[in-house]
């Protein structure tokens, strides 16, 4: 998938952009604060619906104005067909809102998408940016969006399985907190209910995350020991509740096994095996932990608290490494996502570079530049001629570099 154009209506300081773009790679330049990295999040948004600066819509609605339409044209080269897709957010004041209450709307060639997980995944882009660091030395917020990302991308019913979780451990707080601090047993099976629910959906996310985490872990850490020169050891790890890997480990008794499980190849009659094996094991857990959850008033410790465990040399990033590391082990990261993406769906995702080349040293830019030669790629930096010196080895096919010009919202092509 290549995007064509991109059209925007009021979104941040656009009023209205037009512009056609290549398919090989695309170098958005300009001063600081002109509206460079306002591209790149557009395309995000208009591709995943997801924004790596903010979760608020209304924040990218162009001040003064009262929604944002964001329109991308692409083109499908496995089935040589063009496709619209068209994002907006509209203010209860909005003239294009009938309905009078902050909405969101999909649209793909005409048609009113109604679920976003039947949007996500029709054109995928990975986004590296600065902010990336926080997936290494962050909150477990930032590292549960990475990967929960990821497998919405490959995988879009998984979105609708985040959703249901999410609403199920609502409702179970709000009937954890009608207990006012004070465990009644005579109550249990209120939270009897929701926990039924709750184990079963658990059970689904751990094995898609457990899955997706092998993964990354193999791939990140190829990435990395080339980026290192061999001389470091990544290490990805999934921090779920405990004992839950016990339970999966004692099914899949010998690596290969393990090895299938990661590779989506182990059969449907193992694969059963473990669900039931985890439903039953959250269901225990979630019973053992009733009266903490209600004295404490609220449930604390379930998939909704996940991480990702990164470590380098066996130290835990988060307290042993430098900013150097940091970033090495956040584009090996981000290298992983672009290949399982490529891998999982048959095709190289859009590569967002949101001006990375000013944070990575020459050996890490070699790295990255070395992975993205397939994909389409659009490139934000401050100086031209130093990221077209960069790419001038890497670039071989026929379509060449586009430079567009950004200066006070205003796009110019060159």
């Amino acid at each position: 998938m290549i995007i064509r154009r991109i059209v925007l209506n009021n979104f941040r300081n656009y009023g209205r952009l037009d512009i056609e773009v290549g398919p090989s790679v695309n170098v958005i330049y300009g001063n600081n604060a002109q509206g460079k990295t306002n591209i790149i999040e557009a395309i995000s948004v208009g591709s995943s619906v997801m924004s790596h600066r903010t979760s608020k819509d209304k924040e990218m609605i162009k001040f003064g104005e009262q929604e944002y339409i964001i329109d991308i044209y692409c083109h499908d080269e496995v089935y040589d067909s063009d496709m619209e897709l068209k994002v907006s957010y509209m203010t209860e004041r909005s003239t294009y809102n009938d309905k009078k209450i902050p909405r969101r709307q999909l649209i793909q060639d005409g048609m009113i998408i109604p679920k976003l997980s039947q949007y996500m995944g029709v054109c995928n882009t990975v986004i590296f940016a600065p902010e990336d660091l926080s997936i290494v030395k962050g909150a477990p917020t930032s590292r549960r969006k990475y990967l929960n990302l990821l497998i919405c991308k490959v995988s879009p019913s998984y979105y609708d399985m985040l959703g249901r979780t999410r609403r199920i451990i609502d409702q179970k707080n709000a009937c954890i907190k009608t207990f006012k601090g004070r465990w009644d047993s005579s109550r249990e099976n209120e939270l009897e209910y929701w926990d039924f629910s709750l184990a079963e959906l658990s059970a689904d996310l751990i094995m898609e995350r457990f899955r997706y985490c092998g993964l990354i872990d193999r791939k990140a850490s190829s990435h990395h020991s080339v980026i290192s020169d061999g001389k470091e050891q990544l290490k990805v790890e999934y921090s779920t509740i405990t004992g839950v890997e016990g339970v999966i480990r004692g099914i899949l008794d010998t690596d290969d096994m393990f090895d299938q499980f990661v590779d989506g190849t182990l059969s449907e009659a193992i694969l059963t095996r473990i669900k039931k094996s985890l439903t039953d094991y959250m269901l225990s857990k979630l019973r053992s932990e009733r009266v903490t959850d209600v004295e404490r008033g609220i449930y604390a410790n379930g998939v909704h608290r996940d991480d990702l465990d990164i470590s380098l040399n066996g130290l835990s990033m988060r307290q042993f490494s430098s900013q150097g590391q940091q970033r090495s082990a956040a584009l090996a990261l981000k290298l992983a996502e672009l290949e399982i993406i490529s891998e999982r769906t048959n095709s190289a995702p859009i590569l967002l570079l949101d001006d990375v080349f000013s944070e990575l040293d020459e050996g890490r830019r070699i790295s990255l530049l070395s992975g993205m030669n397939l994909a389409q790629i659009f490139i934000t930096c401050t100086d031209r001629k130093f990221v077209e010196n960069e790419l001038s080895g890497f670039i071989t096919n026929d379509s060449g570099i586009r430079f567009y010009r950004v200066d006070s919202g205003e796009v110019f092509y060159e």
